[in-house]
């Protein structure tokens, strides 16, 4: 404990002024003579004690009152037996939570712009000398300058400039990144503020066993941090969001059909009958529907579009309903639209008889309406080669390559497809009768290090058209190129006889043949059976290498080995395999938050800058960088939700959307008891507001000052004092 006026603590001596007064009044008596006085000697006697137990209590809270008095006007401060920091500069983390549960708005205000005013009035408050650091939390902790500064005015201002709408908040990472600046702050006295909502969701998600350490690292730190938790949310019971689009990846074209599924999630106890949701296409509303959303309970409404230009396309959903979180009511995607699909087919075997080439039955497949000299048109355009002519020019422009019967290539050519694939292309292998298993295993799948999936074995069953068969398990498709036929309206795979084809297997082997050059594909994943044949043979097998995409196909894709070519199933079946095939090898234009956006170019746009437009309105100049044939963009600083748009000299915007998962939109925040169970396992303290912080750390820095309570007594014992006397006077009486 100290005193703030320590002289009029000498004040307490003023204590001896009533016990000089009863000393000198009980020394001021007369004896007087009196006949009768033998008759009050035994009263006397009686009351002799009592009276003079009351004057001494009287005398104590009069010679109180004067002390109690000077020790009040002294101002004594509690210090807890340490040494107050006073006004001495300080190193102060601010955990600012800009997670979109931040913009749920109480009295009309948002809680974000709450947090952002009283952390101005905190960072105002501080001594000179201190130096300052802000992180946002939302999405992932991330600090709004590179260090820490000195200026309290530029740090108040970059605080007004904080967004909000970031993705849910991870608790266990905010305070490690808070100590971990801290650590490398000067001030002895430190401290680690973080302003939140403390939404269940966010917490529930943190290990304990992560925030023990968290508390074990704050207790070993050489110089121990006070933190504090600013709360500001208030549970909300009401909310609607939307969770998710749903839609088909592959590859789209122009006035192509495309489904679309919203899942719009209520997250209140009341129910809403006939809420409204609203679909947009480039931001022109298409439609809106009504949809029943039971209370706490989720449902789905599907809208159907297309699109008449080709390019990148923003589609969008809105649920129109009144609540505190407009935040989450929207949920919008990239939707890239396709002019053409450019497919080489190699054919190992050609004719000049129709349907009698290799690639014949693939080539009308994949272009009907070209060879049905209808008036529309196909979204793939092929061109037909033989082995001889695949080099560079060739492949330059083709988004899926596929080689069909093709009977073996040279080194150069492996190079280039090697090259091709790993840049992010595609590769579809067909069997046949012409190919060189040899030189299959060794050269294409090289002991697993080459491009195909597996290695080719024996044949299996006879291309006689009266052979026996097998037929393909209609199973459940997860594959995109294959989930079409989960409905059965749309054709059944079971249904084509499979005559013969190569057993294909992950057994290794070595590579040992001169003059043989397999090529080295980089990093690739396992291989995926997307369909096998009921003797357990796979049948369709992806691999990715690299950027791109390779799919084997253990048959042939003519008519010899199988009677698939005849069956309606064939067309849907190529179109869906080679449009996916297209679309899986593109860097996906709709992904989480905080992960890269990469987009592919054409290579003639390598020294062209582009404009990119961030959701927060801002524009930045990017270059692209060469990429084999492409040229490719790569932005990180992906962490704010919502579109970024890259626009070239062409004017034709790219799209891309950055989500974040909608786990936040449940706005239950943790209540009292929890958040203070969870601040005592961290050490921490718990407050309102910042100007609760304030006076706390007011108490931190200074101690606590106790003369409010002093006076209280002082006026206590005046009264006491008043009361005593009157009552112990009627007692005598």
């Amino acid at each position: 404990m100290t005193l703030l006026n320590g002289i009029l603590a000498f004040g307490a001596a003023a204590f001896a002024i009533p016990l000089l007064i009863h000393l000198l009044n009980r020394s001021r008596f007369r004896t007087v003579e009196w006949g009768a006085m033998h008759l009050l000697e035994s009263v006397l006697r009686v009351n002799q004690r009592r009276v003079r137990l009351e004057q001494i209590i009287l005398l104590l809270v009069r010679c109180a009152i004067p002390a109690v008095l000077a020790f009040c006007l002294a101002r004594p401060v509690l210090t807890g037996w340490q040494t107050l920091p006073g006004d001495a500069p300080a190193s102060t983390v601010i955990l600012l939570d800009n997670s979109y549960s931040m913009d749920v708005a109480d009295n009309g205000r948002k809680r974000l712009a709450e947090a952002i005013d009283q952390a101005g009035q905190v960072v105002a408050a501080l001594a000179r000398g201190s130096e300052i650091a802000v992180v946002q939390t939302g999405g992932k902790p991330q600090p709004v300058l590179d260090r820490p500064i000195f200026d309290v005015k530029t740090m108040i201002q970059q605080l007004r400039l904080v967004r909000g709408g970031y993705g849910a908040a991870d608790p266990a990472e905010s305070l490690e990144a808070g100590l971990g600046i801290l650590s490398g702050m000067a001030n002895a006295r430190r401290d680690l503020v973080y302003f939140s909502d403390f939404q269940h969701s966010d917490w529930d998600a943190t290990p304990r066993d992560r925030l023990q350490r968290i508390r074990r690292r704050i207790e070993e730190m050489p110089i121990r941090p006070t933190v504090t938790f600013v709360d500001l949310g208030r549970s909300v019971e009401e909310n609607v969001s939307v969770d998710s689009l749903e839609f088909s990846t592959r590859a789209l074209g122009v006035d192509e059909d495309l489904q679309i599924r919203a899942t719009l999630r209520n997250h209140g106890p009341r129910a809403h009958d006939a809420a409204r949701a609203r679909f947009r296409i480039d931001g022109l509303e298409q439609s809106a529907s009504q949809i029943a959303l039971p209370a706490k309970a989720a449902a789905q409404v599907l809208f159907t579009c297309r699109f008449k230009t080709p390019g990148s396309h923003l589609v969008e959903v809105e649920a129109a309903v009144d609540d505190r979180l407009p935040t989450d009511n929207r949920y919008a995607a990239a939707v890239p639209v396709l002019e053409r699909i450019g497919v080489l087919l190699v054919d190992g075997a050609p004719s000049d008889q129709p349907l009698e080439g290799e690639t014949d039955f693939l080539s009308v497949a994949l272009t009907p309406y070209t060879f049905g000299r209808a008036k529309l048109s196909d979204l793939i355009e092929t061109k037909t080669v033989p082995p001889g002519e695949l080099n560079e020019k060739a492949v330059a422009g083709a988004r899926v390559v596929v080689l069909a019967n093709v009977p073996k290539l040279s080194d150069d050519q492996v190079g280039l497809l090697g090259r091709y694939v790993h840049g992010g292309g595609s590769l579809l292998v067909f069997s046949g009768n012409k190919i060189d298993i040899a030189w299959y295993n060794k050269a294409l799948y090289s002991d697993g290090s080459g491009l195909l999936p597996m290695t080719v074995d024996a044949a299996a069953g006879s291309g006689q058209a009266d052979a026996k068969s097998s037929r393909i398990v209609a199973q459940h498709f997860e594959h995109p190129a294959l989930e079409i036929f989960n409905d059965r309206e749309n054709g059944n795979l079971a249904d084509a006889e499979i005559r013969k084809w190569y057993r294909l297997s992950r057994v290794r082997q070595s590579v040992a043949e001169a003059g043989v050059t397999p090529v080295s594909t980089g990093a690739s994943s396992e291989p995926f059976v997307l369909a096998r044949l009921e003797t357990g043979d796979p049948l369709i097998v992806q691999r990715r290498i690299g950027e791109g995409l390779v799919v084997q196909v253990a048959t042939a894709c003519d008519a010899e080995w199988s009677n698939l070519p005849m069956r309606p199933i064939y067309l849907p079946l190529m179109q869906h395999l080679i449009t996916t095939m297209a679309s899986q090898v593109v860097p996906p234009c709709n992904f989480e938050a905080g992960r890269p956006l990469v987009a592919v170019l054409p290579g003639e746009s390598q020294a062209e800058p582009l404009a990119l437009t961030s959701p927060d309105g801002t524009r930045r100049t990017v270059r692209p960088v060469a990429r084999g044939t492409q040229s490719m963009v790569e932005y990180a600083r992906t962490l704010e939700p919502g579109v970024y748009t890259l626009v070239g000299s062409d004017a034709r915007p790219l799209h891309f959307v950055a989500r974040t998962p909608r786990a936040e939109s449940d706005l239950r925040m943790l209540d009292e008891k929890r958040l203070a169970s969870l601040a005592a396992d961290l050490g921490a303290d718990v407050v309102r507001s910042g100007r609760e912080y304030l006076e706390l750390d007011r108490s931190r820095r200074h101690g606590r000052e106790i003369w409010k309570y002093l006076l209280a007594g002082v006026l206590g014992l005046m009264f006491l004092e008043l009361v005593l006397q009157q009552r112990f006077a009627r007692v005598r009486t």
